[in-house]
């Protein structure tokens, strides 16, 4: 009779051994995972940095319009960027669980994304091919160019969000 509580408490020893062991293994794995979702994290900041670094991001309108400058490389340059961008920075936003972090970099995102879009429709390149010649008279209300006079300052404004989400997610990154 006195095997019984001999054999109980050799199982309770056998059970919270087997648990605990359970406990830091589960604790191991979620390290890796917190330490490969910050790696990831990190780079998905730096290559939305490398968008902030293209663009030119203005203080106030009047500051705007003494250049009026929209970044520092070409539209066509700018877009090659934002696609490659665009396929580094998704599958990592799209693996995030629901987070401030994942909010701020969706948001820097779309903000470069939204000023690449107004950019195009105000880009009058240098250089004119012919066969784009043919189409060219398209005849705009007074409406239509007063809305395409305001779209530079659109680009800047996006800008100015993308940044500021980038530096809040650099912020939470931390």
């Amino acid at each position: 009779m006195n095997r019984f509580p001999l054999v109980i408490a050799t199982i309770i020893l056998l059970l919270s051994s087997v648990t605990m062991r359970a406990q830091s293994v589960a604790r191991v794995h979620q390290s890796t995972n917190e330490a490969a979702n910050g790696d990831a994290n990190a780079r998905a900041i730096a290559a939305l940095k490398r968008l902030d670094k293209d663009v030119i991001v203005y203080r106030s309108l009047a500051d705007f319009q003494e250049t009026g400058k929209l970044a520092r490389v070409s539209l066509q340059t700018f877009q090659q960027a934002l696609n490659e961008v665009t396929r580094e920075v998704e599958p990592v936003v799209m693996r995030m669980p629901a987070s401030k972090l994942k909010m701020k970099l969706r948001n820097a995102l779309d903000a470069f994304r939204d000023g690449a879009y107004w950019w195009r429709l105000v880009d009058q390149p240098r250089v004119v091919n012919v066969s784009a010649l043919a189409s060219s008279d398209i005849s705009r209300s007074s409406a239509d160019a007063a809305f395409l006079q305001t779209a530079p300052y659109t680009v800047a404004i996006n800008w100015r969000q993308a940044h500021a989400y980038l530096t809040h997610a650099e912020i939470l990154a931390k």
